[in-house]
Order: structure tokens, then sequence, then C-alpha cells
């Protein structure tokens, strides 16, 4: 009896010390955009500690942004960062670049003098079909339907 109480312990020992397999973070990993008119770059790494980074630029033009991220249903969501210096702020999409707006700074009543731009994410979704990251188009943005923003893991061909 002794020994099958022995075994019975063991093999309960055995069963709950087997590893748990982590499931893959499928948005981790850097994304390249696929989709824009004018020819531009845009380069998102979503790290594996839950911290992102964007660059972006066209022609004469450059943004960047950093920040935190969290997985919300089957997205993720972008949120950048506050920065301790002086930078003009635009929203990281933005369709009527035509508007005159007044210039948002990082720092109120600063004088930014930086060549680059920081770009806002104010949860900002994306979520994967197939392959590609898929930017979640927000009502507010005033955007067309018919924008699309998508991210591959490799770089566009630039022709």
């Amino acid at each position: 009896m002794r020994n099958i109480v022995l075994i019975a312990c063991s093999i309960i020992c055995l069963i709950s010390c087997q590893k748990k397999e982590i499931p893959e973070n499928k948005f981790i990993g850097t994304w390249y955009d696929t989709e824009y008119i004018i020819p531009s770059l845009t380069i998102i790494k979503i790290k594996a500690d839950s911290t992102f980074s964007c660059i972006s630029g066209a022609c004469t033009w450059q943004g960047f942004s950093k920040g935190k991220w969290k997985i919300v249903g089957d997205s993720i969501e972008l949120n950048s960062i506050k920065s301790d210096t002086c930078y003009r702020m635009l929203p990281f999409v933005h369709c009527n670049p035509y508007e005159k707006r007044k210039d948002t700074l990082t720092i109120p009543n600063c004088n930014s003098e930086q060549t680059n731009d920081f770009l806002i994410f104010d949860k900002e979704r994306f979520y994967l079909k197939n392959d590609s990251l898929v930017y979640k188009l927000k009502r507010s943005s005033k955007c067309p339907d018919t924008l699309k923003i998508t991210f591959a893991r490799t770089k566009k061909i630039r022709k």
C-alpha cells in the first residue's frame, strides 16, 4: 500500500512539473509599411518587453515615436510615452495634411528646433490578417474608409 501511495505521488509530481508552452506573440517583430501613395517609409518595431518604436519619413520629413503596447482582444494597441525633449507632435494617422492647425508641442511653450516630429500613438490598434499587420482606422480620424495602412515583415520593393 505504501508503494502505491509513493508511486501515485511521484506521478502527480511529474505531471505538475510538465512545462507549459507560452503562446508565441505574433505581433512581436519589425513591420514595414506596404501601402502609401507618396514615397515614404514607416517601420514599427514591436518588442517582447511590451515596448515599441516607430520611425517614419517621406522626402524631407521625418517622424518617430516610442511607447508601450498591450493586447486588446485580437488586436495590439500602441500608446506613445511622453517625451522630455521639445518636439512638434503629429498624430500617427492624419488624413488632411493641408488643414490649418496650431502646432502641438511635447512640452508646452517650448521652442522646438528639432528636425523631426514626434508621432502620437493614442490607442492605435492593429490586427493580424494573414501575414500582415493592419491598422484599424478610428471613426474620429475623418479618413476615408478606403484608406488602408498595412505593414509586412519584409520591406516593400521600391520601383
